[in-house]
């Protein structure tokens, strides 16, 4: 029987009540919050990784028995203007310089590196093809440093209203194909996929081989079970594929944040056992 591995967003940076992360304050409160939750690991959503303290970092989640999943990057978009295709050169090179930071703390911290917001939008789409081009010149750099030191990036389609172009999974692997490297595979975000891909069984069974990484979020970008989501069916198409990779659940700390991010890993592991129950049954 397939056993997945559950992790939740967490978060010491200052961040808008609206940031669907549900864990915040210290990494010592967070990372204890998840443990206390029953959560495998973290998934840190930070900015400026280098002036982190790595070894600190570990200790914590060896102290807490957690793993780190992943390091998310969104923050240096939205919290430090650092694009990979801004119109300003300097900008472009200080994104790349940043987000090779990312892939050198993700490589002490043994996770996975996610690549979203930081390509940025497109602001005239006469110039998709150039600004694609841009985007991938640039993270080739990225993926060349990350191959070096074993690292994975994962990028994520998002929905057209964060960024306007490598929405939709089809597009996400369409990216992914033309980079062409290993180390480079998809997470998909069921909230960002009820807007753009359908039904999501199907559509997670035909992305299968690059999916890498999963972030759950209901439509209203609550936990699990708090929206109107068929987050069994989302399930049963991951075990059905033979998935073996963490599902992190990035969501809105709804009144009280450890108690939603309780609620939703409860959620999640019931829908495991019953898709387990219906897959053995056959």
């Amino acid at each position: 029987m397939q056993q997945l591995k559950y992790a939740v967003s967490v978060t010491d940076e200052l961040v808008s009540v609206n940031s669907p992360i549900m864990l915040r304050g210290s990494f010592e409160q967070c990372f204890r919050d998840a443990a206390e939750c029953g959560y495998d690991g973290v998934e840190l959503q930070l900015k400026n990784p280098g002036s982190r303290n790595p070894a600190q970092i570990i200790e914590l989640l060896e102290k807490n028995r957690l793993q780190a999943a992943a390091i998310t990057t969104g923050m240096e978009y939205f919290g430090n203007g650092l694009s990979m295709i801004a119109e300003d050169q300097a900008v472009q090179d200080q994104a790349v310089i940043r987000l090779i930071e990312h892939v050198e703390l993700a490589q002490k911290l043994n996770c996975k590196v996610v690549f979203g917001s930081m390509r940025g939008s497109i602001e005239n789409f006469s110039r998709l093809n150039q600004m694609e081009d841009r985007l991938i010149g640039n993270l080739n750099k990225v993926l060349d440093v990350a191959v070096a030191r074993n690292v994975d990036m994962v990028i994520e389609p998002i929905n057209l209203y964060v960024n306007n172009y490598i929405n939709s999974l089809p597009e996400g692997i369409k990216f992914i194909n033309r980079i062409g490297v290993g180390r480079l595979g998809m997470l998909i975000d069921t909230h960002h996929m009820r807007l753009h891909d359908g039904d999501m069984y199907e559509a997670i069974l035909k992305s299968a081989p690059y999916i890498h990484y999963v972030h759950y979020s209901d439509s209203n970008r609550y936990y699990p079970g708090g929206g109107n989501i068929d987050f069994l069916q989302c399930t049963r198409a991951l075990l059905t594929a033979g998935y073996q990779g963490w599902i992190t659940l990035e969501c809105l700390p709804l009144d009280d944040g450890k108690t939603c991010a309780a609620k939703g890993l409860r959620y999640c592991r019931d829908l495991e056992k019953a898709c387990n129950a219906i897959l053995s049954a056959g």
